[in-house]
């Protein structure tokens, strides 16, 4: 994915956009009430803040306490308060026409002017003999300078931009099986996202069940998790059904909750592939997962 460029702003990419250079990366994952940092060696800096006018305040702390210098680049992550992502038909035009194409397939849905919105697309599954979709992600552009801004005032090289939902699934292994990862941002909606060979082939929220990451052991019940369970095998059975894909061979949980393991066991009473925690050792405990867009950022493919 890359940004549309805009004759002003040349530099816009979403997966964006990015610039290869030989510097250290480090990665920061931006939302309106936090920020999180990572290192080139994992570790993370943590600030809160009250609205995005504090980011360049934020950053700065968090880059002095990390001590980056010039010599690291950055990717930054965006949490979904800063975008919107739609799924539109693919327009029928040349390849090379996509670009100019593609904004105007969502001007109905925004409330934006597209001049106002850097807008970038990948390609999105679709069923056997269907047409073919794009999934379309706009920021506003007054953002994407700001975080231009914010670098260069640290005089670190920004290299990309990318949003959370593709940077989380970064995290994942690479193979030609199917992969489902369910995770929730702190305060967000639980998501589930299946992976093929490390693009993302299906994804959907599921809000009637965003309350699980605040849940209380004490609060679980059967019927709670026979209803998760539900909603996951109809994913799983869309997935080997109408898309016609492999099926799902391992459920991946990432859930900022200290209860990860209590939930692995429950939805795995249920269903059939395999239930575990997301596998990272820079986590020290399930209920700091609402960190790994961050961490997510530092790996290679996060802006291919």
């Amino acid at each position: 994915m890359r940004w549309i460029s805009s004759k002003d702003n040349d530099w816009m990419g979403l997966a964006f956009w990015r610039r290869n250079t030989a510097k250290t990366r480090c990665s920061a994952y931006l939302r309106p009430d936090f920020l999180v940092l990572a290192n080139q060696n994992e570790q993370t800096f943590e600030q809160a803040i009250d609205s995005i006018e504090q980011w360049p305040a934020a950053f700065a702390s968090l880059c002095k306490e990390a001590q980056l210098s010039s010599d690291h680049q950055i990717v930054f992550v965006l949490g979904s308060q800063h975008y919107q992502q739609f799924q539109v038909e693919k327009p029928s035009v040349p390849d090379e026409e996509l670009a100019g194409a593609v904004p105007w397939t969502i001007k109905d849905m925004v409330a934006e002017q597209i001049p106002d919105l850097a807008i970038d697309y990948y390609q999105a599954p679709t069923t056997p003999m269907a047409s073919e979709k794009l999934n379309v992600v706009c920021v506003r552009k007054q953002i994407i300078q700001q975080l231009v801004q914010i670098a260069q005032q640290q005089d670190i090289q920004l290299e990309g931009i990318t949003i959370e939902t593709l940077a989380a699934v970064n995290l994942l292994e690479i193979n030609d099986r199917c992969q489902m990862l369910l995770w929730q941002p702190k305060g967000g909606d639980l998501e589930l996202i299946v992976v093929r060979q490390g693009q993302v082939c299906f994804s959907r929220q599921l809000r009637a069940f965003s309350g699980l990451g605040q849940m209380q052991e004490i609060e679980f019940t059967q019927t709670f998790f026979d209803s998760l369970s539900l909603e996951l095998q109809r994913s799983i059975d869309y997935i080997s059904a109408t898309l016609k894909l492999p099926d799902v061979s391992h459920i991946q949980l990432a859930i900022p909750s200290r209860f990860c393991d209590e939930i692995a066991q429950q939805l795995q009473q249920n269903l059939t592939p395999n239930v575990a925690l997301l596998d990272m050792s820079t986590i020290e405990s399930s209920d700091q997962y609402y960190k790994i867009p961050a961490l997510a950022g530092l790996q290679g493919g996060v802006l291919s």
